[in-house]
């Protein structure tokens, strides 16, 4: 549900774009900027306004912190309590890196958003490689679909840096690195947990 919702939000701001929004160029945070901008950057001239900025930016936030809890709710499938408690700790801080770059969009302070968005990057680099890896036996499907995401995420960010060069499309990089996480749910949702050797009253709930 959570995923749909954040699908829908974002095709709805993009449609309310009176300027061509291209999802290789302009960066996932580009849909919440509050100015209408024309910018120089390294694939050229590109023009920006987003007069449903208030929607993405909240709806973002909101969608990221629900899927923080949902993702939290996982926690009784690890069973190592150092690894809960790092587990727990990585998804509090990406929902944390999500909400304050949306509440600071980056036209208004583009390096204090820059700055607050970074943990994201690296959180979620090392949230799904830990899901792959401690619920490979409890929630195999979980473990199995946080693996690819893993995989798509690491990928995405390395091709980001490389886009900052202008050697890459920054707005389909940005959103590899990122937004994969959100295909784990999906993915999660659909496959469930799969068999686990645990007994049923440690059974995790389903992300959505």
């Amino acid at each position: 549900m959570v995923v749909c919702v954040y699908v829908v939000i974002q095709f709805l701001v993009v449609a309310a774009w009176p300027v061509e929004y291209q999802f290789l160029h302009h960066t996932i945070s580009d849909l919440g900027w509050t100015e209408c901008t024309v910018e120089q950057r390294s694939v050229g001239v590109l023009a920006s306004c987003s007069p449903w900025h208030a929607l993405f930016n909240i709806g973002s936030a909101v969608c990221m912190v629900l899927l923080a809890g949902a993702g939290i709710g996982l926690r009784s499938a690890i069973e190592s309590w150092w690894a809960r408690y790092g587990y727990v700790g990585l998804w509090i801080l990406t929902a944390a890196s999500w909400v304050g770059s949306s509440a600071i969009p980056g036209n208004v302070d583009l390096g204090l958003h820059v700055l607050v968005s970074l943990p994201a990057f690296f959180t979620q680099l090392a949230v799904l490689p830990l899901i792959a890896w401690t619920m490979r036996r409890t929630a195999p499907r979980f473990a199995m679909a946080a693996a690819v995401a893993a995989a798509l995420t690491a990928s995405g960010f390395v091709a980001f840096v490389f886009a900052m060069g202008g050697y890459a499309p920054v707005g389909l990089t940005e959103r590899l690195a990122l937004e994969s996480i959100f295909g784990w749910a999906a993915a999660a949702a659909l496959l469930g947990p799969g068999p686990s050797p645990r007994s049923p009253r440690d059974v995790v709930p389903v992300p959505s």
